[in-house]
């Protein structure tokens, strides 16, 4: 938006309806104060063709404070929007247009123009794309060297919190702020709706959007009891939520319990105090320091699961019992033990085989899928076997005898059942 260079009741004959308001910074901006005829560092181009002088009048319009340039009458006013974030967290008006031009103020009668390598508040500024300094006609001002050193040090205070108003940190529900956009549903958010409901369920919703996606994380207490934090996790995706500290959640994309942290695993911050985001950016020792509490949560969720799991494992172990007999036939539970040693040879099992025996209670008779004349026979029967760790198993196999018209062939196993089941060896 561009304003004529004829005053502010101009703004009437073209529609604007600016209302003059004050604000409160580290120093008073005011219509009174601010509105004037502005002197340029150096000449920009604009409608009328190069110029170094551009009428500023600071205001407000249709609810949005607003800063507006114009460097002649009749030329098309530029407008920047007033951030009230960053002006909150600065202590100083920042304005901002779609251009992606910010203009911060120095002093009520000085402003910085300038665009950058990044938005304001993701780094700390290092290259300039553009800078002006506009010095009202008739105050001191500052050089164009001055106003880009000012900027970028306002770049720097804003990402390391020196001298930033301080946010009120409740915890529990309310907005939070990712130290890198945080990944929702399809969409990426620098601002969180988060809803807490204790040791029950954490709902993230994006901010700032028409339809904005939202996940649900669901209280863990195994892992929670594991790390002494209150961890969530989204279905069953190996997506967390940490209650980390009062007004902080971490998220993080590692298989807790399963897995330990790995190359692949990473992490991201959410909190309420925007300027600890924005620290963590740039504060590697801050960086590691999470990087290696998420190791040792990592750790501690695996090894409760394990034992968990080693816990059920002996459990079982201590209930299996050997399935019964069928089939009574010492010569064929002879020739099973040796159809079974073969089949651990040609494998490699390291187990040492006890014996075989029989569950079914006869022989299936196999036959030619076209012609129906018999070509076999096949029973159920299993391996027993003493293992390495001091327990003894058993495995489920399938023996069969092929069929030549007049008499069976020697016995082979054609087939175990996968995983073994362990037992105390004093049930074999």
């Amino acid at each position: 938006m561009r304003v004529p260079l004829t005053a502010l009741i101009q703004f009437t004959i073209l529609a604007f309806s600016v209302c003059l308001t004050t604000f409160s910074f580290a120093f008073e901006l005011s219509p009174e104060q601010t509105n004037g005829i502005y002197q340029l560092a150096q000449a920009e181009r604009s409608a009328a063709g190069q110029t170094k002088k551009l009428q500023l009048e600071y205001g407000e319009m249709n609810g949005q404070t607003v800063l507006v340039a114009a460097s002649c009458p009749r030329c098309p006013p530029a407008g920047y929007r007033l951030l009230e974030t960053e002006t909150a967290e600065l202590g100083r008006p920042v304005f901002f247009n779609s251009m992606g031009i910010y203009v911060i103020a120095y002093d009520a009668t000085t402003f910085v123009s300038a665009m950058a390598d990044a938005p304001l508040g993701k780094k700390i500024w290092q290259k300039l794309a553009y800078a002006n300094v506009y010095n009202k006609q008739g105050t001191q001002g500052i050089s164009l060297d001055a106003g880009k050193q000012f900027v970028i040090a306002e770049s720097k205070r804003l990402m390391t919190g020196q001298g930033i108003a301080k946010t009120a940190v409740t915890g529990g529900n309310g907005t939070y702020y990712p130290a890198a956009r945080q990944t929702i549903g399809s969409g990426q958010y620098d601002q969180i709706d988060v809803l807490i409901y204790p040791k029950q369920k954490i709902i993230l919703t994006g901010m700032n959007c028409r339809n904005c996606s939202t996940d649900t994380f669901e209280f863990q207490t195994e892992l929670s009891q594991a790390t002494g934090k209150n961890v969530y996790e989204m279905g069953h995706m190996g997506r967390f939520i940490i209650e980390q500290e009062t007004g902080v959640l971490w998220w993080t994309n590692a298989s807790l319990g399963k897995q330990l942290w790995g190359k692949s695993s990473h992490f991201n911050v959410l909190a309420q105090d925007k300027t600890y985001t924005r620290k963590l950016t740039i504060d590697k020792a801050l960086q590691n320091s999470i990087d290696q509490a998420f190791k040792q949560y990592a750790q501690q969720s695996k090894d409760a699961v394990d034992a968990r799991y080693k816990k059920q494992d002996l459990q079982r172990t201590a209930n299996n019992q050997l399935p019964k007999k069928g089939l009574i036939n010492a010569a064929l539970e002879q020739d099973a033990l040796v159809a079974s040693q073969a089949w651990a040879n040609q494998y490699g099992w390291k187990e040492t085989l006890k014996y075989s025996y029989i569950t079914s209670r006869d022989w299936s008779i196999l036959r030619h899928p076209l012609t129906g004349i018999q070509t076999g026979r096949r029973i159920n029967g299993i391996i027993t076997m003493e293992r390495k760790d001091g327990l003894c198993s058993y495995q489920p196999a399938i023996f069969e005898q092929a069929y030549n018209g007049s008499s069976y062939q020697k016995t082979v196993i054609v087939g175990v059942v996968p995983g073994q089941n362990k037992l105390d060896c004093s049930k074999l």
